[in-house]
């Protein structure tokens, strides 16, 4: 590197977030881009060496850290009700499963490898786990049905702390030496893991809480506030009993999410994004850290074998006796067995006692470190490729999340609804108006009754095949409350809303609403006037030789475009019309408001223009500019 300390650490922030960009860009998992950086940095290149940058002493420590607030910060998503129908399986997985799995990678690495016994079980262990840092991105890719994704997700941020728990009990073995010692010092070892972690985890995690439900904080400082205990947690828990901070920043966030703690989705957001940056330089930095030679010399047809036993054999195993007598059916047993990422932990859990193990001077401890990144990278870059077609092919992937969540079920919500339906675009429309939810039902519209905002809502809202939040109700303020809340689970790019007719001083800020719809001003009392006095909703098909220029002339530029309908990769995608040029492609749908001009004249007062604000002439081109 440069030897300027950093602008080491500047550049190597920046690979890991080109990585991580490349990653979504590609659609698949960001430990392969951030892994492969690494490696060509590091090992390959020789332009990287993570000694250099960060001393010893501090690096490990800083390591660990990371993998804590990632570890709380996958504890906060976990809410008990999710898994419910499927809490026997997801034990029977961070148990039975693991047991599976331990024997059956230690046997095979021991008759397929030169590791020995010893370090055969300790490589068993190291290889247990299935990471959250992966999991989570494939399951947003993949999107299987729920139970099958709470089953993974569960089961990936349980099993961290058990796989750590386990390598360390090995690894106290292997230190101790005696059996009969050794064996005291393990018992001891897992009892004070397990007291340590679950109590100081739980502690911590009261506390939070009961400083925001008390009110305890300023909200500037709950995000930090909240980095601090995890940190400290993590910290104390590991200086009484060793490795158990993992554990315990696991249950803290555990203990958060199911006691309801009140500003959690802040904490969520800010941990997330951290995390996000801890995952890129840890990925990085653990994959510059291997050494080319021993990499290398680990890869032949035995080590091959390893990973073909541990995918094919090893992990259907851990599954078939994990989920016997339990109501998952076989196909959802495949797709489970065929999805075991490794992930963060067993990379850093790794190269942590392989520095340990080579002060012992433990023979052939170097295999260990290129055995367990081979590993993760297989099982990744498998999931990556398999998982999705996997899914499709047995019938587990949810549908394409095309649809729309629409706030409200007024005559102007049904009728974009009723469009967007009859072109088989899912929609479901929510509102706390049981007349509005009786109207919606008679014309065949999917309804929810009640406030999407509500808690009870997060347990009931089925939400399958719909990627995308439409407010249409004629309260701006639920418009943006709503907005903000399936920001975080849509994406901001996702969610749409209505304008609004308050004065300026009254407007809620731009950060806190949906991107605006249909010309960006239009408000809901304009498409209420239009659809009850004038207007009506029309789809129309764009071909070659009816272009959007027709359609212009048809209607002498008296209508609204809504939505633009095309075919992408063999399936439906829909474009809202925003503040931008349209030019729907031959091919595709444009569902527009169609305005009956002399009805609307009849229909507005002598004093009023009969022109309505939303209604612009165009051109007969084939190109229309949106104006607002």
């Amino acid at each position: 590197m440069t030897g300027n300390t950093a602008l080491d650490i500047a550049f190597l922030i920046g690979v890991g977030a080109g990585a991580q960009w490349l990653a979504w860009r590609m659609n698949v998992p960001a430990i392969l881009p951030l892994l492969t950086a690494g490696f060509l940095l590091g090992p390959l290149l020789g332009l990287f060496d993570p000694s250099e940058v960060i001393d010893e002493a501090l690096l490990f420590p800083a390591i660990s850290l990371a993998v804590g607030l990632i570890l709380f910060e996958g504890g906060l998503t976990l809410k008990i009700p999710e898994v419910r129908d499927v809490r026997r399986v997801v034990f029977n997985l961070i148990t039975l499963g693991v047991v599976v799995t331990w024997f059956g990678a230690t046997a095979a690495a021991y008759y397929l490898t030169d590791l020995g016994m010893a370090l055969s079980f300790l490589f068993g262990a190291l290889v247990v786990v299935t990471g959250p840092t992966v999991i989570g991105p494939l399951l947003r890719n993949v999107r299987p049905k729920l139970r099958v994704a709470n089953v993974l997700r569960w089961e990936g941020m349980l099993i961290d702390p058990v796989g750590a728990l386990l390598a360390l009990l090995v690894f106290e073995f292997i230190e101790v030496g005696s059996t009969t010692q050794a064996v005291g010092e393990v018992a001891s070892l897992f009892l004070s893991f397990v007291a340590v972690g679950v109590f100081t985890g739980a502690v911590a995690g009261a506390f939070m809480t009961w400083l925001l439900l008390r009110h305890k904080l300023p909200d500037y400082l709950i995000n930090v506030v909240a980095l601090a205990l995890v940190f400290l947690t993590f910290a104390i828990s590991n200086a009484v009993a060793e490795e158990s901070g993992l554990l315990a920043t696991t249950v803290m966030g555990m203990v958060m999410a199911n006691l309801r703690a009140p500003g959690i989705d802040s904490i969520l957001d800010f941990k997330e994004d951290l995390s996000l940056l801890f995952i890129s330089l840890l990925f990085v930095e653990l994959a510059a850290d291997i050494e080319l030679a021993a990499f290398v010399a680990a890869i032949d047809w035995r080590s091959i074998l390893l990973l073909l036993l541990l995918i094919v054999v090893v992990r259907p195993l851990s599954v078939f006796v994990s989920t016997m007598r339990s109501t998952l059916s076989w196909r959802e047993r495949v797709f489970i067995a065929g999805t075991a990422p490794r992930g963060i932990v067993a990379a850093a859990v790794t190269s942590l006692f392989a520095s340990k193990l080579t002060i012992t001077g433990l023979g052939n401890a170097d295999l260990l470190v290129p055995l367990v990144f081979l590993v993760i990278m297989t099982t990744v870059l498998l999931s990556s490729l398999v998982a999705k077609p996997l899914a499709r092919y047995l019938n587990l992937a949810e549908p394409d999340p095309q649809g729309f969540l629409i706030l409200g079920a007024t005559p102007v919500a049904q009728q974009v609804a009723k469009a967007l339906q009859q072109e088989d675009i899912h929609v479901l429309l929510t509102t706390t108006s049981w007349a509005e939810v009786a109207d919606a039902r008679m014309a065949g519209l999917n309804t929810y009754y009640g406030s999407p905002l509500s808690d009870r809502s997060d347990d009931e809202l089925s939400l399958a095949g719909i990627g995308n939040l439409l407010a249409l109700t004629p309260n701006d303020e639920a418009n943006s409350l709503a907005a903000l809340k399936f920001a975080r689970l849509f994406g901001r790019k996702h969610i749409f809303q209505l304008g609004s007719k308050t004065p300026t001083r009254n407007h809620v800020s731009s950060e806190q609403r949906g991107r605006r719809i249909f010309y960006g001003g239009s408000t809901y009392e304009d498409l209420d006037h239009l659809i009850n006095c004038c207007a009506v909703v029309k789809r129309t098909r764009i071909s070659d030789s009816f272009r959007l220029g027709h359609l212009v002339a048809r209607y002498q530029g008296n209508y609204l475009p809504m939505f633009v309908i095309s075919q992408q990769q063999g399936s439906k995608h829909v474009d809202v019309v925003t503040e931008r040029n349209i030019n729907p492609e031959p091919g595709s749908t444009l569902i527009a408001l169609a305005v009956d001009v002399p009805a609307l004249e009849r229909n507005t007062p002598k004093k009023e223009s009969a022109k309505h604000p939303l209604i612009t002439p165009h051109d007969s081109s084939g190109e229309v500019t949106l104006e607002p």
